[in-house]
């Protein structure tokens, strides 16, 4: 078995945070030489992103969770039984009867808040960040007029320079705030007067912002 053999089947896990400490090393250091998990990462991870945001949190009633994780266990029983040298550890994410019980999960949750709810939700949209960057990620939560934008494991950047987020207005760039990320690669920012915009965007820029981006946008969010 090759090593990508060995770990191509832990993307999924990884981002979910499934995966133990020691897998979670070993997978990293596959992750640093593998361009094919790299972009399998990068393509699954605006999705993985989205979803905490993407519905309120609600309890679904617990006669329906216990339902449809009685079909999860016996499946995994069933698959463990017929393929003994598979492994310790079942890959839950790539179980169909795990993805259909989360799928209905959220239905029902979204469908009960939709139902409680009145007036427009929140909305969450998963940031699309450079291919050189394969671990950073994000999200915009739009509410109403006003949207937070997270990042996170972005580069640090050197003292003379900052990241800026730009408005886009039909044709237009407009420039918005600037703002540099922690230690842990983590970024926050608040925006205001999203309502008419058309997307979302960051560049690195020099110290003090620009009035027109030196490069192409490094995260995108299109409205």
């Amino acid at each position: 078995m090759t090593d990508h053999t060995r770990h191509q089947g832990d993307v999924g896990a990884y981002l979910l945070g499934a995966l133990n400490d020691l897998e979670r090393q070993a997978f990293e250091r596959h992750l640093r030489g593998c361009d094919e998990c790299q972009e399998e990462l990068a393509r699954l991870r605006p999705a993985a992103d989205a979803l905490p945001g993407s519905v309120q949190q609600f309890e679904p009633p617990p006669r329906l969770k216990a339902s449809l994780m009685e079909v999860v266990e016996r499946e995994a029983r069933a698959e463990h039984a017929a393929a003994p040298r598979a492994g310790p550890r079942l890959r839950f994410f790539m179980r169909p009867a795990f993805v259909a019980a989360a799928l209905l999960v959220g239905l029902v949750a979204g469908f009960a808040i939709a139902q409680l709810g009145g007036g427009e939700e929140p909305r969450t949209l998963a940031a699309t960040v450079d291919r050189a960057m394969p671990s950073a990620g994000g999200t915009l939560r739009i509410s109403d007029d006003d949207a937070t934008l997270r990042l996170h494991d972005m580069p640090r950047l050197g003292g003379t320079r900052v990241y800026q987020v730009w408005l886009q207005h039909g044709e237009r760039l407009v420039p918005a705030r600037t703002f540099e990320v922690g230690a842990d690669g983590r970024g926050v920012v608040d925006l205001s007067s999203v309502d008419d915009a058309d997307g979302v965007y960051v560049t690195r820029e020099a110290r003090g912002g620009a009035q027109v981006p030196s490069e192409d946008p490094i995260v995108s969010v299109p409205l």
